[in-house]
């Protein structure tokens, strides 16, 4: 029993400091659900691949000690959980779930996991341990290996550039996504956000990290979104540009969706300030702003809203632009109002499930914004267009987007 529980909570301990290497902006942004700054990941992993490999060599306090990092996983999701925040980025395994009974129980269960892992410290147990969280940090990888093609931002495939040639890297200053992205790239042009404004604008990138692959004779060939040098790498791959939206295939086909949605629903909306390709889902106010738990906010102060769209205070009742309750005719305060969800929201207006998969990571005015895909088993998109695949799973496709604006600086 002592052999298992070291080989369980090492690889899990493993598995989770692995994926936050891998998935650095996600982790960070789901530090922000439990109120703890974004410098706190380097630690947090750290913490985690030590007492892993404690476990796994059998050191006699290991055990205890991961004992009590999962316990305080385990309460800090339950003081999440009681403060109504059920539904918030938990972190687990890097970017991966959301904050619910289920996570903080495992998170408890794995504390008790972790107190019977004393002293069970064989080779052999290390090393399958070790395999164990390599295979588990591989299959659960979100990050998608091509770049986010949207077809209104960054220059026309095919149109002339007169800038450099080859792999163009936009960047930001103090851009730790950019930081990243450079790192494992050997062969490039970086354009700075303010030092080469001039090159962003006619460029039209929509925020940094972004990359343009240009011919030796102008030609743009490839263009998008990146959060990782692997995801640059792969617009420039050994036979042909490769991106969310090449790999898809890049001609929407524009049908409708059977007369589901009607003019005027499917309006694209700006997201660090270019239109972005698959039109937001439908929101109380119109831009998808939403918070961790995918409620919706107006997008230009982050306050709540109702369904109707009218602000709400933390009780959800109704208030007016100053915060003060709305009242009816005979000055009583109005009722709490209902407040959805929006992919759940747009899954009743439609008539079909849908389901928040995953994300992608942008540098948007100093701040990681995270664009959020509501997925569902559906081909087309809320815009009528051909549905992407992009952060979905399962078979699962993209209907409409949303985001997040976080705190998380980049």
């Amino acid at each position: 029993m002592t052999v298992l529980a070291s080989l369980v909570c090492g690889s899990v301990l493993l598995a989770a400091a692995a994926m936050k290497v891998a998935e650095p902006n996600a982790s960070r942004v789901a530090l922000g659900t439990y109120g703890v700054a974004g410098w706190a990941l380097g630690p947090l992993i750290a913490a985690e691949a030590v007492l892993g490999a404690a476990v796994l060599a059998g050191v006699s306090v290991a055990g205890s000690a991961a004992a009590a990092l999962f316990g305080g996983f385990a309460i800090a999701q339950g003081i999440v959980l009681a403060r109504g925040g059920g539904g918030s980025p938990c972190g687990c395994l890097g970017g991966r779930g959301t904050v619910s009974a289920t996570s903080a129980a495992r998170a408890a269960g794995l504390a008790g996991v972790a107190a019977l892992a004393q002293g069970g410290g064989r080779p052999e147990v290390a090393v399958a341990g070790v395999a164990v969280a390599l295979i588990a940090a591989v299959l659960l990888r979100r990050a998608p290996s091509g770049a986010l093609d949207v077809a209104d931002e960054g220059p026309a495939i095919g149109s002339r550039w007169t800038g450099p040639t080859g792999l163009v890297l936009f960047t930001a200053d103090k851009c730790r996504l950019c930081a990243r992205v450079k790192r494992g790239l050997s062969d490039f042009t970086e354009l700075d956000e303010e030092r080469d404004a001039a090159a962003w604008l006619a460029a039209r990138v929509p925020g940094a990290p972004y990359a343009v692959v240009v011919a030796e004779d102008g030609t743009v060939q490839a263009k998008g979104t990146v959060n990782t040098s692997a995801q640059a790498r792969s617009l420039v791959g050994p036979t042909r540009p490769h991106s969310r939206r090449s790999f898809l295939g890049r001609a929407a086909v524009a049908v409708t969706l059977g007369g589901v949605v009607r003019p005027g629903e499917a309006e694209a909306y700006h997201f660090c300030g270019h239109v972005f390709t698959t039109d937001s889902c439908p929101h109380p106010t119109g831009l998808p702003r939403i918070d961790a738990q995918g409620f919706p906010l107006r997008a230009r102060d982050g306050r709540r809203v109702d369904d109707l769209g009218r602000p709400v205070d933390r009780e959800g009742r109704p208030t007016d632009a100053d915060g003060e309750p709305l009242r009816d005719p005979d000055g009583r305060p109005l009722p709490v109002a209902t407040r959805t969800k929006v992919c759940t929201a747009t899954a009743r207006e439609f008539g079909f499930a849908t389901r928040v998969d995953g994300a992608w990571y942008r540098c948007c005015k100093g701040h990681v914004r995270k664009l959020v895909d509501c997925c569902a088993d559906r081909d087309r998109r809320i815009n009528g267009d051909q549905a992407l695949t992009g952060y979905c799973y399962k078979g699962r496709k993209v209907f409409c987007v949303m985001y997040y604006q976080t705190k998380v600086p980049c």
